[in-house]
């Protein structure tokens, strides 16, 4: 992501703030999220990147909004405008990021590799630099969405709204999860900031590394053919959660988002 950051935190702080300490305001989140795409979205700007798994990426969020209710996050990406070492995200400094940006909060995401072979984000804004790393405007995102599928806890997902496509090519592997009810998960990022062990070689032995819930399942799989996912019939939703090491997925969305389910 967009979509989308220690880094990936809680939020016990921006929890609190958006509990108790904004004044309610009269936009909704509707209007921020308008006014969000506005004033960032550059008409015309894509980003596309092929054969490129694995490849390495980190996110800040910028936290705004006069209530809990209707409270954005803008997700900043450094996928095609440079490379988020573990160092240089471990060099950015939250707090000036805040003071910087005028945010209410800021939400760290740190240095994860995409799985998917080819990308398209067919909206992209502005770019803007954190600390030293350059990153690109690509989407915004209702908090309350990003607290679900996100910061509040694991294997819950929640929809965040994008334009992108991902494809997994034939002969790729893929990382999958099966909910209890059904819904087949992708994993679209993977992240060793929580399990060293974890690299891009040994991704298909991750289930033994995960606390899954009752009813959930990891398997690996070999496509037989090309895996596309989208949110062409969904709205621009994508449901997407992180498991309890903080690799991310995305939802075949009851076989909507996925050309089939592997």
């Amino acid at each position: 992501m967009k979509f989308v950051n220690k880094t990936v935190q809680k939020f016990a702080v921006l929890a609190a703030i958006l509990g108790a300490g904004f004044v309610t305001g009269c936009a909704t989140l509707d209007e921020n999220m308008a006014a969000s795409r506005k004033e960032h979205l550059v008409a015309g700007k894509k980003v596309q990147l092929t054969n490129f798994r694995p490849y390495r990426f980190c996110e800040v969020a910028l936290i705004t909004g006069t209530s809990k209710s209707n409270a954005i996050a803008d997700f900043y990406n450094s996928t095609g405008v440079d490379d988020c070492t573990p160092e240089r995200f471990a060099a950015l400094d939250k707090k000036k990021i805040i003071e910087e940006t005028g945010s209410r909060e800021a939400f760290l995401n740190p240095s994860r590799y995409w799985l998917m072979d080819d990308f398209w984000v067919y909206e992209a804004g502005v770019d803007r630099t954190f600390g030293d790393i350059k990153m690109t405007w690509m989407g915004v995102v209702p908090v309350q969405e990003l607290e679900k599928a996100v910061t509040k806890g694991h294997y819950v997902p929640g929809y965040i709204y994008r334009n992108t496509q991902y494809k997994f090519n034939k002969g790729s592997e893929v990382y999958l999860l099966d909910a209890p009810d059904g819904e087949v998960f992708v994993m679209q990022s993977f992240t060793n900031d929580v399990q060293k062990e974890v690299d891009v070689n040994h991704i298909k032995d991750v289930g033994r590394l995960l606390h899954l819930p009752p009813g959930w399942k990891f398997r690996t799989v070999v496509l037989d053919r090309d895996l596309i996912v989208n949110q062409e019939r969904t709205n621009n939703l994508a449901h997407v959660f992180q498991d309890d090491l903080k690799n991310a997925y995305q939802g075949s969305d009851g076989g909507k988002a996925f050309n089939f389910i592997p």
